[in-house]
């Protein structure tokens, strides 16, 4: 019986044995060919020496300044550069960072004509140079055979993939600007941007092959590692999938936590208070740039949208003569009451900053609620620990908290778009649970005034309710019901008119749809707005921004308190990018680990684990996407602007929470001590930046508040034993 039962398994057990060879297979080729392409892509050969390429130069404008070639990064970085004379007439300038450099004698030139120019930068070949300091080198330009430019020079060591054409991306005089002329190879490769446009594909494989053959080994051990781990991932991915299929049972609490989500927002809110008064807790106050929603509020009540110029000052946009913020009218609508009355004119603004911070943390803990409900059923409740920890990470571990290190109109409105953008998304999901309810005139009311606080997170919060809308008219047209669908696509239509009613008030103050019309702005000159070809947003600007608020680390640390700074020396090429301004930013993962991993990690586990979440994380993750294109769009990068994600992490957070905290005795032990440590570090981390950027970074707080930052770090400083050194 036996030998009959092996031969009647034997070809179940072959045909196994052949789909296993061939998943390994498959696994070692799909691993060879995409590390291959990664190296092939991140291979940087050096450029030979001197550099031959094919100039065209444009029509000169005079004064005009235009980077060739720059090399290193944010303050230990080298640039050619030209400087137009007239249409005709140029100087090249040699920059080294702190050092300076020469400039040579006028040169003319053909507008249009391709020109042949040799390059003898010192920096161009010297990639991976020891040491980190500046060293002397010999740089010779030719133009047309004629030498117009020979010096002994300094330069910085470059790492090989500091090295960019044609644009500036490294910071100095010129950064972000670019060459309007062409710079051609020999073989007609045009270079603009980094070092890749400089070699092709194959000539980078080939370099890499030869010069990189620790990196080869390593791709074909890896590729090999993940041949042999082909079958038992499978095999594991069949079980977790048996698992999944059987009912999961989860545990709730019969008793709310009402009283330890008090407990953790009043401590919150007291080191919020403290932060945004300068540790006065003298909320009755003027700011030095906080007094337009007043003087907006004081327009309303004449029934006018202009603003004096006082009000305003250096973001006016005059048009016709009368001048005009960008800025929402949500704040300025609160704010009527006390205008009209004549109480605080002009002082309130950390009064309405601590509210609307107040405002979020309630709508957190009521969007936890929620999801606990969706999964267990009504009397069902999260526990004290997981409400403390959502609240905490909330409240001190992200943007929301570091919008208090000023009370002034940029963080004000993003602040109250993300307060009514969660209430917004929380009242959309009530509608979402219960179509026949009047939930969808809370979603839509504080939706719409969403929009008109921060058009960022308005759009996210109305999209959400829109999606809400769509999931209940695809229900209707299933059930074959139209009267079933008149409901939603009433709400559907008035969703629209809110989004809408941005563009018809920008229309109203500016004559334009566009909600920011920079050629009006006073501080935006002709030549200002050409930099980025007078558009708000560029499809361009899509890699550069996701790497600036998602992949890169930008920050550094130091032996001083607050010992964590934002804004390092991390610059990145990316060719087509359009930005007008980039300031410090630090991305999702570093500046609020914990809610970011409760939003990606949680949220999966939400939805892997609880079908009954699924529909509320989807319509929260569509909602989200036009708002994460403009922002990832646009010509401005900030890292306040990392608020107006806050609300899609703060609902998806909720969800995987609430799901985690139901778990069985073990995955939820593993869930409270990683969200504790991450809660940590946000706090840690959200707490240094803060302090340092009010301190020390940001403009128009009191004289009185830096000395007290400086000696607060003396303090600790001297406390720990370490001397100043920067």
């Amino acid at each position: 019986m036996r030998a009959e039962r092996d031969v009647m398994n034997a070809p179940g057990a072959a045909a196994g044995a052949g789909a296993g060879r061939r998943l390994a297979w498959f696994a070692f080729v799909a691993s060879l060919l995409v590390l291959t392409w990664l190296a092939t892509w991140r291979a940087a050969p050096d450029p030979p020496g001197p550099l031959i390429v094919n100039i065209t130069f444009p029509t000169g404008i005079a004064n005009r300044v235009e980077p060739l070639v720059c090399t290193g990064k944010f303050n230990a970085g080298d640039f050619l550069i030209v400087t137009y004379l007239d249409e005709t007439t140029a100087t090249l300038s040699y920059d080294s960072w702190g050092k300076g450099g020469p400039t040579s004698a006028a040169f003319t030139f053909t507008p249009g004509v391709p020109q042949r120019m040799e390059i003898d930068l010192p920096s161009l070949g010297r990639a991976k140079t020891a040491g980190k300091r500046a060293q002397n080198g010999h740089l010779a330009v030719r133009l047309d055979e004629h030498e117009i430019f020979r010096a002994d020079v300094q330069f910085y060591p470059r790492e090989p993939d500091q090295l960019y054409f044609a644009e500036n991306p490294v910071g100095g005089n010129t950064a972000w600007q670019v060459f309007h002329g062409r710079i051609m190879t020999e073989n007609g490769r045009r270079l603009s941007g980094g070092h890749r446009s400089l070699f092709s594909w194959r000539e980078r494989f080939t370099w890499w092959c030869r010069n990189e053959t620790w990196q080869l080994l390593g791709v074909v051990l890896a590729s090999f590692i993940a041949a042999r781990a082909a079958r038992p991932a499978a095999t594991w991915l069949r079980r977790v999938r048996r698992v999944a299929a059987r009912p999961r049972v989860f545990v709730g609490r019969s008793t709310p936590a009402h009283g330890w989500f008090i407990a953790a927002t009043a401590a919150c809110v007291i080191a919020f208070s403290a932060l945004v008064t300068d540790g006065t807790f003298r909320f009755i106050f003027t700011e030095s740039f906080g007094t337009f929603y007043d003087h907006q509020a004081a327009s309303l009540l004449q029934g006018r949208l202009d603003v004096p110029d006082e009000a305003i000052g250096g973001e006016a946009f005059i048009v016709n003569g009368k001048t005009y913020g960008y800025f929402g009218v949500t704040p300025a609508l609160l704010r009527l009451p006390f205008v009209a009355t004549g109480i605080a004119f002009g002082q309130l603004s950390r009064v309405y900053l601590t509210f609307y911070y107040a405002a979020c943390l309630l709508a957190a803990y009521l969007l936890l609620v929620h999801a606990s409900r969706l999964l267990l059923g009504r009397g069902q409740w999260p526990s004290a620990a997981a409400t403390v920890l959502l609240t905490l990470a909330t409240g001190l571990g992200s943007t929301l908290f570091f919008l208090g290190a000023r009370a002034y109109i940029y963080h004000e409105a993003i602040l109250c778009g993300a307060a009514f953008s969660l209430w917004c998304i929380y009242a959309a999901l009530r509608h979402l649970e219960a179509p026949a309810s009047r939930w969808w005139v809370a979603a839509l009311l504080t939706g719409l005034l969403a929009i008109h606080a921060r058009p960022s997170s308005g759009l996210f919060a109305l999209c959400t309710l829109g999606c809400v809308t769509l999931v209940h008219l695809a229900l209707a047209w299933q059930s074959r019901s139209f009267a079933a669908a008149r409901r939603p696509a009433l709400i559907g239509l008035l969703t629209v008119a809110a989004i809408l009613s941005f563009n018809g008030m920008s229309y109203l103050k500016f004559g334009t749809f566009d909600g920011s019309p920079l050629r009006y702005s006073v501080q935006y000159t002709p030549e200002r707005v050409a930099k980025f070809g007078g558009k708000n947003f560029h499809l361009s600007n899509l890699p550069h921004n996701f790497d600036v608020y998602v992949t890169r680390p930008d920050f550094y640390l130091k032996p001083r308190f607050p010992y964590i700074y934002i804004g390092s020396d991390r610059p990145a090429s990316y060719p087509g990018a359009r930005i007008d301004l980039e300031e410090p930013a630090l991305g999702f993962p570093y500046a609020m680990p914990a809610l970011f991993a409760l939003a990606l990690i949680g949220g999966a586990w939400a939805w892997f684990w609880a079908p009954g979440l699924r529909a509320p994380l989807a319509v929260i993750g569509c909602g989200v996407v036009p708002m994460a294109l403009a922002l990832f769009m646009a010509v401005v990068t900030s890292h306040r602007f990392t608020g107006d994600f806050c609300p899609l992490f703060i609902a998806w957070a909720a969800c995987g929470v609430a799901v985690l905290d139901a778990e069985a005795r073990g995955p939820r032990r593993w869930f409270l001590g990683a969200t504790t440590v991450l809660t940590a570090a946000s706090i840690a981390v959200t707490l240094a930046i803060t302090l340092h950027f009010q301190g020390e970074l940001v403009w128009g707080v009191p004289d009185e508040t830096k000395r007290n930052y400086a000696e607060m770090r003396k303090r600790v400083d001297a406390f720990f034993g370490v001397e100043k050194s920067e």
